[in-house]
């Protein structure tokens, strides 16, 4: 009973290894293997087994005991060649990271906000455009995304952003354009041109014949025809496209940052000019509703990164930014009370010790929350429930230190927050507190009935003695 117990788990043990699909499974595996291997050789010397069967057992043992071992020297290869990658990162990272500053900024650029403009130094800004097939969670109801930009010799860019979006609603009717519509022709019941329509146009134009990925893509004439005629819709309202070709030229459209811009045509460089016809839309049902895309306008906070061509070197910075404007708050000194403010953060982290202290880096997400007294215009905040670069919690917490609060929302402090150390930040780490260091800043927007300002973000910077380093941002809603 003994030989066909241990026979059994023999058996079994070996079966486990084919559903090991990772060097640990596997490691766990053979180690089975060898365990239930041996027991079968003591259980067999006990009872009569066989020599040969005996044999046959220990030679089981014998080589998943050398694939074990190969895969532990494997693994700790791995191991120590990842913690020689990460003691590169946290020292490039924590060399790298920068406090928010007019020479370590992002913000949505001027003539484009679809583009995040990166300020480093001295140099001109780079414009980052949105990368759609990258996958941003949201971060407390905030939507993410990802911006990039590779210009030539200048290594990478790369910028993750919260923002809060509204949702689509539904709105003016097309032909109202005392309520935000557009006026129509009386005789065709076509709009204007399209590439004069007001307000992110691109965004608003949808065909399935506009199914280009990138670049141009060009429509002749029919016979016997004087435009191209496509059916599609315009902020969600379906209807059809007419385009009338300049003269020697086909209708075209292009792929833009967001949708499709109308009008142009592909040169020989690839640039997009005019000459690719005159566009306008007819609505099918003119009194239809718009279903609007999200607000165009909103409230933005995130992290940016730099790494130069080599590779070697790292910028790293947070940023809140709007897009559009966003209605400031008003009348602060006026209220009374308090309120509470909660949402996320998002930033870069480094710690970094030549010592043999812990070397860990890379992004992080978190929670933020601010807590605002508006008897004394007075505002603190906690930055807690880190998540680090792989995913696992990070017993960390900063907290955002005493500030004031200007009439308009402002959360710049004084010069006495700073003379009492106030409007610092304090990170702790496992239970033990750094010193107070770095800085935070942030507003207040948009008043809410009660006159209550709505949202809020901003930005942190917080150092742990000489070794740990964090850059962030957060965004935040006042709670019911």
């Amino acid at each position: 009973m003994a030989i066909m117990q241990a026979q059994t788990a023999l058996t079994n043990a070996e079966a486990g290894l084919s559903g090991a699909t990772t060097d640990a499974t596997m490691l766990a595996a053979y180690r089975a293997i060898q365990t239930a291997a041996d027991n079968l050789v003591t259980a067999l010397s006990t009872h009569g087994g066989s020599a040969a069967d005996i044999a046959a057992a220990a030679r089981k043992s014998g080589n998943a005991k050398a694939m074990a071992d190969d895969l532990t020297e494997k693994i700790a290869d791995a191991e120590m060649e990842a913690n020689m990658a990460m003691v590169a990162t946290a020292a490039k990272l924590h060399t790298g990271i920068n406090a928010p500053s007019p020479t370590a900024a992002a913000v949505y650029d001027a003539t484009d906000d679809s583009l995040i403009g990166v300020t480093i130094g001295t140099n001109a800004a780079v414009n980052l455009s949105e990368d759609e097939d990258a996958t941003v969670a949201a971060n407390h109801d905030w939507e993410g995304m990802m911006f990039t930009a590779s210009p030539d010799g200048d290594g990478t860019y790369e910028a993750v952003v919260y923002s809060n979006v509204g949702e689509p609603t539904p709105g003016a009717m097309f032909n109202d354009d005392t309520n935000g519509g557009y006026a129509l022709d009386a005789t065709t019941g076509e709009t204007a041109s399209v590439t004069t329509l007001t307000g992110h146009a691109a965004n608003r134009v949808a065909s399935p014949s506009f199914d280009q990925s990138a670049g141009t893509k060009t429509f002749e004439l029919a016979t016997n025809t004087v435009r191209v005629i496509i059916p599609g819709s315009y902020r969600g309202v379906a209807g059809t496209y007419y385009c009338t070709p300049a003269a020697g030229n086909a209708c075209a459209a292009q792929v833009a940052a967001e949708g499709f811009d109308l009008g142009g045509a592909a040169t020989a460089d690839n640039a997009f000019t005019a000459g690719g016809g005159t566009w306008t839309f007819k609505p099918n049902n003119p009194e239809s509703r718009f279903m609007d895309v999200p607000d165009a306008i909103y409230a933005s906070y995130g992290w940016w990164i730099h790494k130069s061509e080599d590779g070697e070197t790292f910028t790293a910075s947070a940023f809140a930014t709007n897009r559009g404007t966003v209605d400031p708050a008003s009348g602060i000194t006026a209220l009374q009370g308090t309120a509470t403010y909660s949402g996320g953060a998002a930033g870069k982290y480094a710690l970094h010790s030549t010592t043999g202290g812990t070397n860990d880096a890379g992004h992080f997400t978190a929670d933020a929350m601010l807590e605002a007294d508006f008897g004394d215009d007075t505002i603190t905040g906690t930055i807690n429930n880190f998540i680090g670069a792989d995913g696992e919690s990070r017993n960390w917490s900063v907290e955002l230190m005493e500030s004031a609060i200007a009439d308009g929302g402002g959360i710049t402090g004084t010069s006495a927050d700073a003379a009492a150390g106030n409007q610092m930040t304090k990170w702790t780490v496992g239970g033990t507190a750094g010193g107070a260091s770095g800085e935070w800043s942030g507003t207040l927007f948009d008043n809410g009935d009660d006159l209550v300002p709505s949202i809020g973000t901003g930005t942190f910077y917080s150092e742990f003695g000489r070794d740990g380093k964090m850059v962030g941002a957060f965004g935040v809603n006042v709670d019911d």
